[in-house]
């Protein structure tokens, strides 16, 4: 048994914001003509140019990769995040503050395996029953880049970075992420370590999916997560698939319940809901 299709939702609300930041991707009509879909979530900050240009640029570089084509599908991204990184120093210029959040999936047809890479705390997320379990369980596949964690840590002490009560202090600015594109005032050359603190380099995380246990999957910028955890998200994905929703109705309730609740202010929020079909 194997993945023979994706049926995919997106919603995306602007919330009390001012600016909409966050931004999508979805390339699912690759999957029956090429065998393969990539997903990519940004979440913008300080200026919407960053999520607006990376969103422009970051799906073409991978699946036009060199190494891409090779099947060398880690290092394809990874060479992806790190150019176009580059490609944003060289179109909006390093003095400019602000950057974006960036969290992709891919997929391949007949294939039972995918790839999370990400920077920052755009999350994914499996939804999966497992044989014999009766309760669906979440299971986060992407990496949340923040200073708490001991891995990310460690990589900002060994730069000199300074961090105080989890984020990082440059003078008149502070973030809380570790992993992004742009930021370049938290980067080289412009910290005096000679190291980036906000590294563009993605987490990549190989899946090896499991036919009818693994369900679908969520993208979703913080907005969702900063208002449910993993686990209450994935039970009300299969209580509105139990209830016939479909995957764009799911994605919209999902979205729209997120803004209601956010407080104070409700954050700019995206959803991609990714729904397996296997045969």
């Amino acid at each position: 048994m194997s993945l023979v299709d994706l049926d995919v939702g997106v919603a995306r609300l602007k919330g009390d914001r001012e600016s909409q930041m966050d931004r999508f991707n979805v390339n699912n009509h690759y999957f029956q003509e090429k065998g393969y879909s990539l997903f990519i979530i940004f979440d913008g900050h300080g200026d919407e140019r960053f999520s607006k240009r990376a969103n422009e640029n970051l799906a073409n570089l991978i699946i036009n990769d060199t190494e891409f084509k090779a099947g060398n599908y880690e290092r394809a991204i990874i060479n992806a995040f790190k150019f176009e990184d580059y490609k944003l120093t060289q179109t909006l210029g390093q003095e400019i503050s602000g950057g974006t959040t960036a969290t992709a999936s891919l997929f391949f047809r007949n294939k039972n395996v995918c790839y999370v890479a990400n920077v920052g705390d755009s999350t994914a997320v499996l939804g999966s029953i497992p044989v014999g379990k009766r309760e669906p369980e979440a299971i986060p596949v992407s990496h949340d880049d923040k200073a708490n964690d001991l891995e990310e840590f460690d990589r900002l002490v060994g730069a000199n970075a300074v961090v105080r009560k989890g984020r990082l202090i440059r003078p008149g600015h502070s973030v809380n992420i570790t992993r992004a594109l742009g930021d370049f005032d938290f980067k080289a050359p412009q910290v005096s370590s000679g190291e980036d603190w906000i590294s563009p380099i993605p987490h990549i995380n190989k899946i090896e999916l499991i036919p009818r246990e693994d369900e679908f999957m969520i993208l979703a910028s913080d907005g969702l997560w900063n208002v449910f955890d993993e686990q209450t998200v994935v039970n009300e994905v299969i209580l509105y698939l139990d209830r016939g929703y479909d995957v764009h109705q799911i994605a919209s309730a999902l979205a729209e319940a997120s803004v209601k609740r956010g407080s104070p202010i409700s954050d700019n929020v995206t959803v991609i809901l990714i729904y397996f079909v296997w045969e």
